[in-house]
């Protein structure tokens, strides 16, 4: 069942959308958490589909469990709520990957139509049989908005889609072009996609088709280094025989 996580310092906002949600029991589960800290802890343990945080919370406030969840859980999507809203909050919360913004005193119907929106797009889940390459090109030629999660190995890496526009990538050293770049040379690849994308700037401005050639030409070159083998060292005396 899928989970949605209600983060308010707030006992009796945290009881009200509870108890509101309490109809839907049987198409989601809810979990809260007190503030931002909090709920990063129970992303540890929990598979979270949906947060719902207020802005101004102790130790960690609603910002700040963005900025957390952008680095940490990019494909997981949150919705901003605040008693303090303005047009600078609402700019910033999206700013800072807030995929809805909702001012207090929230409109229940609304939210309730916003969370099964949201859950229904989803995650779409594990790829297998396609190359990243093939993957992506057909995510621009069928304009999807969603976030694609990359692993080989012990490394992982983000790539974000909108409207079929590569818009954003990240690993953990690289950023945007070169991000995917370096993502494109890796072997072994994984890959998830998630239907959401929480990037709204476009950093990524070159052509799709140029980043996967240059991609593949980094692929190709470090799959040669590794076929070639040290040649022995025929001028060290070791190696050399004397004849008789």
């Amino acid at each position: 069942m899928k989970k949605v996580l209600i983060v308010d310092d707030d006992s009796v906002s945290r009881g009200l959308l509870s108890r509101v949600m309490k109809p839907y029991c049987k198409s989601f589960e809810i979990i809260t958490a007190k503030n931002g800290a909090e709920a990063a802890d129970l992303m540890t343990t929990e598979k979270i589909d949906l947060i719902i945080t207020d802005l101004q919370m102790p130790v960690m406030n609603g910002f700040q469990l963005l900025e957390y969840i952008d680095k940490n859980y990019p494909g997981t999507p949150v919705f901003l709520m605040t008693a303090f809203g303005s047009e600078v909050i609402e700019k910033k919360a999206y700013a800072l990957g807030a995929y809805k913004y909702f001012e207090k005193p929230l409109n229940m119907d609304i939210l309730t139509d916003a969370i099964f929106e949201q859950l229904n797009a989803g995650v779409e889940g594990n790829l297998t049989g396609i190359s990243l390459p093939s993957f992506l090109q057909l995510l621009e030629m069928e304009r999807k908005t969603c976030t694609v999660k990359v692993k080989s190995g012990d490394k992982a890496g983000t790539i974000y889609f909108r409207d079929g526009t590569m818009i954003n990538a990240a690993t953990d050293q690289l950023k945007g072009e070169k991000a995917a770049i370096e993502m494109l040379s890796w072997d072994q690849i994984q890959f998830e996609i998630t239907g959401i994308c929480r990037k709204k700037e476009r950093v990524i401005r070159t052509p799709l088709m140029n980043i996967l050639m240059e991609g593949l030409k980094i692929k190709d070159e470090k799959d040669s280094k590794s076929r070639l083998r040290p040649l022995t060292d025929f001028s060290s005396k070791k190696n050399v025989r004397k004849l008789k």
